[in-house]
């Protein structure tokens, strides 16, 4: 009869391993997909904070063409900020530099990042 218990708790330990490495292992899995839905999630609000930046360009620039077809001296040159010059933005190119904008940013941020680690 006791070699009947012991194979008993030999399977209900055995069981219980089991079941915690299972556990161990969805725990894991969980927050490796955790992990990278936050970073995707940054990744995705990287490129709105970009995109609403030419956005606000954008819609300041066609304010200056409207306010410059009312305006009595006729022709008034857009303004271009040195972020716009930096990114080499133009009117024609806005969606170009939403896709490309993020990861040219990105590499930015790390080399500001390391410059200031640096000093």
């Amino acid at each position: 009869m006791d070699k009947n218990i012991g194979e008993q708790l030999n399977k209900a330990y055995e069981a219980f391993r089991q079941a915690c490495m299972d556990r161990d292992s969805a725990v894991k899995e969980l927050q490796q997909k955790t992990e990278n839905y936050e970073q995707r999630i940054r990744e995705q609000q990287e490129q709105l904070s970009l995109q609403q930046t030419i956005i606000d360009k954008l819609k300041s620039q066609l304010l200056l063409v409207n306010s410059s077809q009312d305006n009595s001296f006729g022709y008034v040159p857009l303004l271009e900020d040195s972020e716009a010059r930096k990114n080499n933005l133009t009117l024609d190119q806005p969606h170009d530099k939403v896709k490309s904008g993020i990861p040219r940013e990105k590499e930015l941020k790390v080399d500001i990042a390391s410059k200031s680690n640096i000093q």
